[in-house]
């Protein structure tokens, strides 16, 4: 669960004290408040939403909770735009938070359009239906603007996200930055399960879709970019701040 003692304003940027992080990330998590993060508190387990929690049990998905919310040991709901990285030697936390500041300001929110639940192999997923260029867009610039401040990735990281199905170009963008999905082979999605069978993952979305039907259609905004951190031991990461796109 999410430790508020850490959350700094989107606003003032002013923090309370925290533990030193070993990895950090940059997400975009849902607005407080919205639908979606409303969700996703009942979806990981974060807090009791009790219309949501009761769709669930009407969906007869109870009993599934512990399998489908195995990502809640990373941060819960979220979309990924930039993996897990060590900061390079001598440099700083209040280095790297001051340029997220700086470039959330300076890009503007953008919308992915109507999403749909679709597999990613044994995940289920929330992904745009259609295209999002802006959205890859502001994927590529994370990488362009926090990659000098990531340590170089070790083998047993490069490892960890190797796979026989990478192409050639894949596998040049895992040596140059630890991850082969950025750049051009960027896709936002927030990712709802761990890896299930097809059966489960066919009762899951069947159970998942009347309660996300609605955000789908109306799909969700990109307003803000959230900073996370963790000791290095593969934790749940903690919010350390979320930035408005253009505050």
């Amino acid at each position: 669960m999410l430790n508020c003692a850490h959350v700094e304003s989107e606003r003032t940027g002013v923090a309370a004290s925290r533990p030193s992080f070993a990895r950090y990330a940059i997400y975009f998590t849902p607005q407080p408040g919205t639908a979606l993060a409303a969700f996703g508190r009942s979806w990981f387990g974060r807090a009791n939403d009790g219309a949501t929690l009761q769709a669930f049990s009407d969906a007869g998905f109870t009993g599934f909770a512990k399998i489908a919310s195995v990502p809640g040991r990373y941060t819960g709901l979220h979309a990924l735009f930039k993996a897990p990285f060590a900061l390079r030697d001598g440099v700083a936390l209040d280095a790297l938070k001051s340029r997220l500041v700086s470039f959330a300001s300076r890009r503007k929110p953008a919308e992915t359009g109507p999403l749909t639940l679709a597999r990613a192999g044994r995940f289920l997923v929330l992904r745009p239906v259609e295209p999002t260029p802006p959205l890859e867009w502001l994927a590529a610039q994370c990488v362009g603007a926090f990659d000098d401040f990531a340590a170089p990735t070790t083998e047993t990281e490069r490892s960890a996200h190797a796979s026989p199905n990478l192409s050639d170009y894949q596998r040049l963008l895992l040596e140059s930055f630890g991850d082969p999905f950025v750049l051009s082979e960027y896709r936002f999605y927030i990712t709802l399960t761990g890896p299930l069978d097809a059966t489960h993952l066919e009762r899951v979305s069947q159970a998942l879709w009347p309660v996300l039907e609605e955000i789908c259609a109306s799909g969700v905004t990109v307003d803000g970019l959230s900073l996370f951190g963790d000791s290095g031991s593969r934790p749940p990461m903690r919010l350390i701040g979320r930035y408005r796109l253009g505050a």
